[in-house]
């Protein structure tokens, strides 16, 4: 949360596994995971996918790439977008304030009590494309917390 005109307060940082939150002792597995740790044993199209996911994301602004048991966090201020590796494919997932509509995406879960997390597969590097690109952009504002700034 602001903490008024002083801007945002340091974030914590558990002292056992190193990750950081926006709040004291956020619930987490707990543990050090690597990138290379989720592409063990997947075919190289899920790495293209990843590595072009990851490209994308970064086009945001500067992200802190988190992996941690079950997913592969990005994180500004605060986790905006993930993604987690399937057989062939890649899971996307990415937080806004608002529900999109979309053939595109077929599962959004309202998180209270302001975020909705939407979650998409990907199949082919076409589908890392602009209008993804724009989601991950407004998604991004949301993990810089611009959207609870005074």
């Amino acid at each position: 949360m602001p903490s008024g005109k002083r801007g945002w307060k340091p974030l914590w940082r558990c002292p056992k596994c190193g990750h950081r939150f926006v709040t004291r002792n956020l619930w987490h597995s707990c543990a050090r995971f690597q990138v290379r740790d989720h592409l063990k044993g997947k075919g190289p199209q899920v790495a293209r996918l990843y590595r072009k996911f990851a490209a994308l994301v970064r086009k945001c602004g500067p992200v802190t790439v988190s992996p941690n048991k079950t997913r592969i966090a990005f994180m500004a201020r605060m986790r905006f977008a993930g993604c987690w590796m399937g057989k062939d494919n890649l899971h996307v997932g990415f937080l806004l304030a608002r529900r999109l509509r979309s053939r595109r995406i077929p599962r959004v879960e309202f998180i209270p009590p302001r975020y909705y997390a939407h979650r998409l597969p990907v199949r082919t590097l076409s589908e890392l494309d602009r209008e993804l690109l724009g989601w991950l952009r407004e998604s991004y504002q949301m993990g810089q917390q611009k959207h609870l700034k005074e």
